[in-house]
């Protein structure tokens, strides 16, 4: 551990020195004013946008209350842009040569008062990039009033969904999603499903960003989603939306937005649910010394009912023209029941057999909710000069209660088990950023996480149906786990000439304090961990650029992970949490390649991604007692090289292709059981966009996904298809999507296995898989101004 500290701090002194070591392009200041045309009154909060076409220099700025505006600029031929909802577009071209430019005051020509609705004169690419991220702008594309933001992530470059919801970033299962740069409790416990209940109608643009600066808690590996919702504007907005399809599934959701004055409101409730779903399952264990049994089959159907709904309100008040302060809440209720129908079969080592009901049931309940407040001071006469303070609070509360029966020849047992889990979690952070020249910035902050996590975990069994249950108490326990983090990071960027350079720093120590009521035991951990963080990006032309990063991810272990509750509702299949975990790290190199023309974009992406700690299940087999157990081990061992391909194409004014592919190539091992083995697995998916005409457009998407054999698992291969026909009715007021997907087949057959030297498991699922479906969705306001959007807390530091 000390070497590796070590050797974590020599890299980050070797690239300090690096960039320092590197020359200084010497720029000048570019200022001026903006006034209203028709009251010379000043303009405030327009963007004022300066570009430089051949060495591909774009900046961006804001005015201030008294309508200046000021940056600096190397020199050159700049074109200046200005834009304001509520007036004209501007532009005019300068030069910047060897001193002090003053563009002096610009006039802007009011548009209308008031627009009865929400009109964009001006579309943004689809896809764009800054340094560290690739951002889609959802507002350009015409399914997203329609969509979940599941669907949407199907589009979104480093993005993969598979046809279950299941999402990758960058290749990798592990990441964070925030809502407007927050953590937050929507998706803090089943991210999943919170994202296909979260409507596409709100949401501005996604950001994805694969190499997170040491500003970020050092949690994901693939990166970070940043869901950004659609700015407040002056007066009122909204969108209604609703849908249901063949196989069950319903939804609804409705976001508002309000800004009067200083004050800004929004809001999104959403909900999601599916009654009756029936599935079928089988699992077949077969053990590689047949002494308990030589074959055991579990099958029967599932129905399943779930509902899910949540929604966040935002308050946000203008205190002058530099402060503000903002005051959020948010809450989710998951709730899923399960009922099983099944059958156990077991052949015997001797030729005998028997064959018993085994029904199941469960019923889990998720409730979640959280709160919060920033205050985010800017500067008059430094843009770019920041203090924020920001602080959070989630809440989590996790209940399960499952009944089982199974006969063991004349007697029978009956199983009650009953779970409460909680978890609180309370932070407080401090960042500030300083330009400290023209062409370098530092970031520096502080922050403090503190979780509180309980579980009382009880199971009850008798072995007559007219008698009462009986406490187990050898899997009945109250566990308390408190963990704390303290962190801190400094960041400096720097660019010289069209040569830019991210490095940083981020310290975080964390104290784990454990207890066991019931046995008196304690598990204590205390460590610090230094995290490097490395950016070097270089513009080759005004259409490529490309960029280099290292960054060391960790992640520690969430309460599910911990929690020792024994799942004994199969007597032959067990499964709990380690409360021994550690964190796991891993460490990622990448290198990136981009290439930009118009709305057109194009990125190669390699990697590789090397970790010896990895957080794994780990399934063992007692070929005595045929008891298949599986915990949770910091014992997975992964090196992985990396090629992925990310396109956005326009064709014309009507089409748009885009496509998304990422192949990984890895050697994996669990150490606790089996050797290095060579693994391949890669993930590709389309998109085409057909616009029709101004009011009718057609999509269609389609992706196949082969997971990477983990150690002891391998997963089934994943695919889906299918087309949305999108209608626009009522001046573009009502959008009305019909969708077909995987139409060639009813139902899908998903195989997955589990071995180890011990035994071996074949699990196969049958679910329902063709699909057609209708959502509606109607915008209304009456819009004038923009304001800007705030940030909030970010925690990206725990295991899913």
């Amino acid at each position: 551990m000390k070497n590796k500290m070590v050797c974590n701090k020599g890299l980050l002194l070797v690239c300090f020195l690096a960039f320092f070591l590197c020359g200084n392009a010497q720029e000048f200041t570019v200022k001026g004013k903006l006034v209203d045309s028709a009251s010379t009154k000043p303009v405030a909060f327009a963007t004022v946008n300066f570009q430089e076409p051949v060495k591909k220099i774009s900046r961006t700025v804001l005015s201030d209350a008294g309508g200046s505006y000021q940056s600096s600029l190397p020199p050159g031929q700049y074109v200046l842009r200005i834009t304001h909802s509520s007036f004209r577009k501007k532009g005019r071209p300068f030069k910047v040569e060897g001193k002090e430019v003053d563009l002096g005051t610009t006039p802007l020509v009011p548009l209308v008062k008031s627009l009865a609705e929400v009109t964009v004169t001006a579309r943004k690419p689809l896809v764009e990039q800054q340094a560290d991220r690739l951002i889609y702008n959802v507002e350009e594309d015409p399914a997203a009033q329609s969509e979940s933001a599941s669907d949407l992530l199907r589009k979104t470059p480093y993005v993969n969904v598979d046809g279950d919801g299941t999402i990758q970033v960058n290749g990798q299962a592990n990441f964070r999603v925030l809502l407007d740069g927050r953590e937050t409790a929507l998706f803090s416990q089943n991210v999943k499903e919170a994202l296909k209940a979260f409507p596409g109608a709100s949401i501005a643009r996604i950001e994805v960003i694969t190499s997170p600066s040491a500003k970020y808690d050092a949690e994901g590996v693939g990166g970070i989603i940043n869901i950004i919702t659609k700015k407040k504007l002056a007066g009122y907005s909204g969108t209604v939306n609703a849908s249901r399809n063949a196989i069950g599934h319903r939804s609804a959701g409705l976001n508002v937005s309000l800004k009067t004055g200083k004050l800004g409101v929004s809001g999104i409730y959403s909900l999601n649910g599916n009654n009756n779903f029936r599935t079928y399952m089988r699992s077949v264990t077969t053990p590689r010394q047949p002494v308990a049994f030589s074959r055991r089959e579990v099958n029967g159907p599932r129905v399943a009912d779930f509902f899910f709904h949540q929604g966040n309100l935002e308050l946000s008040y203008d205190l002058d023209s530099t402060n503000t302060v903002v005051a959020y809440g948010n809450m989710g209720r998951h709730r899923n029941e399960f009922a099983n129908d099944q059958n156990i079969y077991t052949l015997f080592a001797n030729g005998n057999s028997d064959s018993s009901p085994f029904p199941l049931h469960t019923t889990m309940t998720m409730p979640t909710y959280g709160f919060g407040t920033d205050f985010i001071r800017k500067y008059k006469k430094k843009p770019q000069k920041e203090l924020s303070f920001r602080f959070n609070a989630v809440f989590n509360t996790n209940r399960s209660l499952t009944n089982s029966q199974q006969e063991f020849g004349a007697s029978e047992r009956f199983i009650q088990n009953d779970n409460e889990a909680f978890n609180r979690e309370y932070t407080l952070q401090l960042d500030y950023t300083e330009p400290l020249s023209k062409t370098a910035r530092l970031e520096t902050g502080i922050k403090t996480i503190l979780r509180e996590a309980y579980s009382d975990f009880e199971s009850q069994v008798k072995f007559d149906k007219g008698s009462p249950y009986q406490v187990d108490p050898a899997n009945s326990e109250r566990f308390s786990y408190d963990q704390d983090v303290y962190g801190g990071y400094v960041t400096l960027n720097k660019a010289i000439g069209t040569f830019n350079a991210r490095t940083g720093l981020r310290v975080e120590h964390t104290e784990v304090r454990g207890d066991f009521t019931t046995t008196q035991t304690a598990v204590r951990q205390s460590y610090t961990n230094f995290i490097p963080n490395v950016l070097l990006s270089k513009q080759f032309s005004k259409t490529m650029n490309s960029n280099f990063t290292y960054s060391l991810r960790l992640g520690r272990p969430s309460i599910n992970n911990l929690n020792p509750f024994v799942n004994n509702s199969d007597s032959l299949f067990r499964s709990y949490g380690n409360p021994n975990l550690g964190p796991q790290y891993t460490h990622s190199f990448a290198w990136q390649n981009r290439f930009f023309k118009g709305k057109k974009f194009l990125s190669i992406q390699t990697g590789y991604n090397f970790a010896n700690n990895l957080i794994i299940q780990n399934p063992t087999f007692d070929a005595a007692t045929g008891i298949t157990s599986v915990t949770g081990a910091n014992a997975g061992q992964l090196r992985e090289f990396t090629l992925g391909f990310v396109s956005n194409l326009p064709v014309g004014p009507r089409w748009n292709i885009a496509l998304n592919a990422t192949g990984r190539f890895a050697k994996v091992r669990n150490r606790l059981q089996t050797a290095w083995t060579g693994s391949t697995a890669g993930n590709v998916n389309a998109n085409i966009t057909w616009k029709a005409s101004p009011l009718f457009t057609i999509t269609s998407n389609g992706g196949y996904f082969m997971p990477l054999r983990m150690p002891n698992t391998t997963f089934p291969d994943n695919y889906f298809y299918g087309f949305n026909f999108i209608q626009k009715l009522l001046k573009e007021k009502l959008t009305v999507t019909a969708s077909a997907t995987n139409f060639f087949e009813g139902e899908r057959r998903m195989r997955s296995f589990t071995e180890t030297a011990s035994f071996y498991t074949e699990n196969v699922n049958y679910a329902p898989f063709r699909n057609f479906g209708l959502a509606v969705a109607y915008s209304f306001g009456k819009l004038k101004e923009n304001v800007s959007k705030k940030k909030g807390v970010e925690n990206d530091d725990q295991v899913q």
